[in-house]
């Protein structure tokens, strides 16, 4: 069985990977960006949604 973590952090991981690639291909930014984008939405995102849910004892 899938945790609700585990489901969290697949859907950041998802979000982020087709905003990397929107952002790439439609946008034309830097490489940069592309990196912050990907960062920011995929590992900080998740770890602050987890970690606020554990605090309020959803998880």
């Amino acid at each position: 069985m899938v945790s609700l973590e585990n489901k969290i952090v697949g859907g950041f991981v998802i979000a982020a990977l087709v905003l990397g690639y929107a952002s790439t291909v439609l946008a034309d930014v830097t490489s940069t960006v592309t990196l912050a984008i990907l960062l920011a939405v995929g590992v900080i995102a998740p770890m602050l949604v987890t970690n606020y849910l554990d605090r309020t004892g959803a998880i």
